[in-house]
This record gives structure tokens, C-alpha cells and sequence, in this order.
């Protein structure tokens, strides 16, 4: 069934150039090995080393402003087979396999004659075939549930061997999480390096072409913009203080939890390409009663002072990057005041990574996705965010 799967998306892709007009499509093989040792340290034997395997479909972007910007980048859909079964784990249990499909950036930053070099960006959705589960397989701590997101940015160098075909390699950093919809969540982050080769159905040689003028100027004044982000989460505390209790007891279904934020920025957009400023934002979290009482069954008589607020303040230094109505950032903040306990508290940082869109016909205003993090580790839940510039 496995290997049916793998034969038959791979076989879509071919395809799809065909039916969908793409310009360009490429393999990629190579390994993934798992970093997250704390972990995986009690989940597999020896090696923690497993085989990969991509393809996708490219298209270039051309005869826009953004895409002029960035010297014609290349956009496309990809899928991703890693084989994470075939680590040798501790007896009644197994991390499983990923199937992953995916979006993906890929722009060339530098060329020398028939030598590029650049990034890949991707962002999507993994299946993921062997979950946690408190009989079955109670080791696998790195992932709750089936359907993961998949992450990866990695780095490569290509050579033009013939003006269609392309050798070379890449490598990067993988991570897939729940972002906490489905617990045990501690995420399986992988460091990869891959051989790849791909066929441009015209030539891959990207010429500079005529610049094409932005009917809108860019406006180098400060901007002020509010938002609101929501999002839900399953609480880790729960899952860790019910392992105390025998297998039998512990239970099947864990309540989610609401968390969000309202918050103000100020952003200076100095080119074209990218902005910087800062964030304040007030952050809600909406289980403090699970909280209390998980830190009373792990901690006894220590949880008796600590403190609880659903309400946390912080400030933090945001960074974008824009092509054309989307902008991808990123954000590094402190909680000027957070109390949540003992188990929950993971220090006084935090850190978001966010795509955001802004809609042609109503520039002013954004929608996007955002994932939070405490300890760059630790993916605690993905928020949905409504916003409007002043």
C-alpha cells in the first residue's frame, strides 16, 4: 500500500506538466536525519538517519512587478515521501512514515555562468501513518495524530549541465508539528540533504528582462495596523500529568483550549521587498483551571504559590517579506507580565513565524496564518489573524 502511493503521486506529477502548463519539474533523493534528541533518544536505536524522496511541478513567475523584484522565482506544488519507519525503534513502537504535499517557493539569489545558487521555501500538510497511541505505540511522543504540518527552508546549488536539464544539491531544515491540534505534540524536526536534478520545458536560464514600473510607488512612511489572531490548542500539562496515572485511566480525548491576541504594530516598509517594527500584543489563554490542576498532580505542594493569568502582555521585533499582495515574516517577542503556572511557563520569549495576504481590492486590510513558538522548539499553536492598516 505504501509503495502504491508513493508510485502513484509521483506518477500524478509527471503528469500534471502536461495538464497544467508547468514549466519545469524535478526529483530529489536523499536523507533526513532527526535532531530533536531529547525525544527521540527514548523512541529509536542507533541511527536516527532515514531515506527521502520529493517531486514537484514549477511554474516561473514573469511580467509582474513582484516578479521582476526577484528576478522571476519559481512556485509550484511538490510531494514528499520520508521514510521515518524504517528507524529501528523500541519494541511496541514507531515514528511511522510522511507523505507530505506542499507548496513551494524556489528563487536563485546568485549565478555563475551554468552555477546557481538559492532557497526553497515550503509550506504544507503531512500524513503521517503511525500516531501516538497510549497502548499501541506509547513511545511516539512526537506527533498525537495523523495529519501534521510540514515545514521545510533549505539552501542549494545547481548546474546547468544542458539549457533543460539541472543537477546539484540542497540542504535544509524540516519540521513537522501538530502545532498542538492533536497531543502528545513534541514535533519531529529533521536536519536534510538531498541530490536533485530537474527539466525546464524551456531553457532554465533566467535573462534579465525589461523592468516593469509599479503603478504603485512605494510609500516609505511609518504604518500603524491592528489585529486580532485566534486559534485552538490541546494542553500539554494535561497529557503529561495523566501519564502518572495507570494506561487504563488515562484518557482517550483531551478538551481544546482557546488561545488568542489583539495587538497594535508600527512598520517601516524601506524597499520594496521587506519591512521592519515592532508588535505589542495582549495574549489570551483560555485553560487555566487545566493548568492548576496539572500542576498540582505533578507537582504537589510547589504548585500551592504559583501563580495564574489568562492575560499576558508582551513586545516583540517583527520582520516581512513581501511578493506581491503576500508578505512572509517573522517575529521575536518578551511577555512584559506572564503567570501560568509552573509546568506551562517555558521562559519570558516567544517567537512567531507568519504569511499574511493582502487583497488587491482592499490593500489596506490582511488575513493570514501564524505559528507561535516558545524555546524555537516548541510549536504551541497555529492562530488565524484579521487585520486592517491605518
Amino acid at each position: 500500500m505504501k509503495r502504491a502511493l508513493l508510485i502513484s503521486a509521483t506518477f500524478a506529477l509527471l503528469l500534471a506538466p502536461l495538464c497544467a502548463g508547468a514549466q519545469e519539474v524535478y526529483f530529489s533523493a536523499g536523507r533526513n536525519v532527526l535532531t530533536n534528541t531529547k525525544y527521540v533518544t527514548g523512541l529509536v536505536n542507533g541511527s536516527r538517519g532515514c531515506n527521502s524522496f520529493d517531486a514537484g511541478i514549477l511554474w516561473k513567475a514573469s511580467g509582474t512587478p513582484a516578479a521582476d523584484m526577484y528576478h522571476n522565482p519559481r512556485v509550484g506544488l511538490g510531494f514528499s515521501y520520508t521514510n521515518l519507519g524504517s528507524l529501528d525503534c523500541m519494541e511496541g513502537s514507531s515514528i511511522g512514515d510522511s507523505f507530505a504535499l506542499y507548496g513551494t517557493f524556489v528563487r536563485d539569489v546568485l549565478t555563475f555562468g551554468p552555477i546557481r545558487s538559492g532557497y526553497d521555501l515550503q509550506f504544507g500538510g503531512a500524513l503521517m501513518t503511525k500516531p501516538y497511541h497510549k497502548t499501541d505505540n506509547p513511545l511516539n511522543v512526537l506527533y498525537g495524530g495523523p495529519f501534521t504540518f510540514h515545514i521545510k527552508a533549505g539552501i542549494y546549488i545547481l548546474a546547468d549541465i544542458t539549457p533543460q536539464w539541472s543537477i546539484g544539491a540542497e540542504v535544509g531544515f524540516k519540521h513537522n508539528s501538530a502545532c498542538r491540534l492533536t497531543i502528545p505534540n513534541r514535533g519531529v524536526n529533521a536536519v536534510c540533504y538531498s541530490f536533485t536534478s530537474s527539466y525546464s520545458f524551456g531553457n532554465n536560464t533566467v535573462k534579465p528582462g525589461q523592468q516593469i514600473k509599479d503603478a504603485s510607488p512605494l510609500n516609505r512612511k511609518l504604518r500603524f495596523a491592528l489585529f486580532a489572531s485566534g486559534g485552538i490548542h490541546r494542553c500539554m500539562a494535561e497529557w503529561e500529568a495523566d501519564q502518572l496515572l495507570p494506561v487504563q485511566e488515562r484518557p482517550d480525548y483531551y478538551t481544546p483550549w482557546f488561545k488568542g491576541s489583539v495587538g497594535a504594530e508600527v512598520i517601516w516598509r524601506y524597499c520594496q521587498r521587506t519591512s521592519s517594527g515592532l508588535q505589542l500584543e495582549l495574549h489570551y489563554l483560555g485553560n487555566m483551571e487545566a493548568l492548576r490542576r496539572s500542576d498540582a498532580a505533578m507537582y504537589g505542594t510547589r504548585a500551592k504559590d504559583a501563580e495564574y493569568s489568562p492575560l499576558s502582555p508582551g513586545i516583540g521585533f517583527v520582520q516581512d517579506l513581501y511578493f506581491g499582495s503576500w508578505a512572509l515574516g517573522g517575529g521575536f517577542g518578551v511577555y512584559l507580565y506572564r503567570k501560568v503556572g509552573i509546568h506551562e511557563n517555558r521562559g519570558p520569549f516567544y517567537q512567531k513565524v507568519h504569511l499574511r495576504y493582502y487583497p488587491p481590492f482592499l490593500p489596506s486590510c490582511f488575513a493570514g496564518i501564524a505559528l507561535r513558538a516558545h524555546k524555537f522548539n516548541r510549536a504551541d499553536y497555529l492562530e488565524f489573524t484579521l487585520g486592517a492598516v491605518l
